[in-house]
């Protein structure tokens, strides 16, 4: 059996629960209490329900073959680990950022630099910066790069939003999607972000790399993932156009290249379903498939050469000639 692991809980649990479903695999648990569940759609697969920062320990110690996690925490936890591999550096959901926060009542500072002058000043006091953050390694190492030579971290595992109100830090540094929770707390960012952090799929290179069969699956699964997520981004349009042959409808949908299809336009003739006579036109269906970014100037163009009934469909799966992450992945297990 493959192990893949995804969050238990949360808004992390119900986008990977979505992002599967999408590609056409279910998670399906016995009783809402179990941490196992089959993933229905893809025999061979047990799925294994844990925390994110879990899922990041046990990919690398090699108890885990797959997991979907947050980046930061990869970057925080096993970031030089050559037993965790980054299969998947973007899932599309679960997008934070690590940022700073110090009081909005720091006016005069709103840099790092002035971080680390007042690092410096506080040095001069007797006592060192605190910072609240659950990111240690990440922020340590971040401190260094900047310049802030006196501080001192402080351990924040519940509302680290709150830390300099209660008075045990001065700042934090902590993840954010909005931004709302620091303000809430009369907390200002400074900086730009340390971090940025989205869904992520890591792998076990240890187990993955001794097993032909769990590797078989995971090429499976990620020729669904990366093909899904391709395909939200097309759309299919069909239409009928007017011609005098198949050739001459071609010639005019490709005449904007860019509208012309992913290699180009499918066309077939219409069989009608009024009588024909000398005067009756010839129509084909068109059918191409567009980026969202093109679907209405390919409607446009469809429209200005005479197509009527134009319908469209959000395209399901993309697949190319092979899986790029899975081509990416064999290279990294070898």
């Amino acid at each position: 059996m493959l192990r893949f692991a995804i969050p238990s809980k949360g808004s992390g649990y119900e986008a990977s629960l979505s992002l599967l479903e999408s590609c056409g695999l279910r998670v399906v648990r016995a009783n809402p209490r179990q941490y196992t569940a089959v993933l229905r759609g893809l025999s061979g697969v047990e799925v294994l329900l844990h925390r994110p920062a879990d899922i990041v320990e046990k990919v690398a110690e090699g108890s885990i073959d797959l997991g979907i996690t947050g980046y930061d925490l990869v970057a925080e936890q096993r970031s030089d680990d050559e037993d965790l591999l980054l299969v998947l550096d973007d899932l599309g959901f679960w997008r934070v950022e690590l940022v700073i926060a110090v009081p909005q009542g720091w006016v005069d500072v709103h840099n790092w630099h002035d971080l680390a002058d007042l690092a410096v000043e506080l040095r001069a006091r007797g006592r060192r910066l605190r910072i609240a953050t659950k990111y240690p390694t990440t922020i340590r190492r971040f401190c260094q790069e900047q310049g802030i030579a006196y501080f001192e971290l402080i351990d924040s595992q519940g509302a680290t939003e709150a830390a300099p109100s209660l008075g045990y830090a001065d700042i934090i540094a902590d993840i954010t999607e909005t931004g709302t929770a620091i303000r809430d707390n009369k907390l200002k960012i400074v900086g730009g972000p340390i971090l940025r952090s989205q869904a992520v799929l890591v792998g076990s290179r240890r187990t993955l790399r001794a097993d032909q069969a769990k590797l078989a699956l995971v090429r499976q699964l990620l020729e669904l993932i990366e093909a899904r997520r391709r395909g939200r981004l097309f759309y299919s349009l069909t239409a009928n156009l007017p011609g005098s042959s198949v050739e001459a409808v071609g010639r005019e949908v490709t005449a904007r290249v860019e509208l012309a299809g992913l290699q180009g336009p499918t066309i077939a003739p219409v069989w009608s379903k009024f009588a024909a006579d000398s005067t009756t036109p010839h129509w084909y269906a068109v059918n191409v498939v567009v980026p969202q970014e093109e679907l209405l100037p390919a409607v446009d163009h469809l429209r200005r050469i005479g197509a009527v009934s134009i319908s469209t469909l959000q395209v399901q799966h993309v697949f190319h000639a092979q899986s790029e992450a899975f081509t990416r992945l064999c290279v990294a297990l070898e």
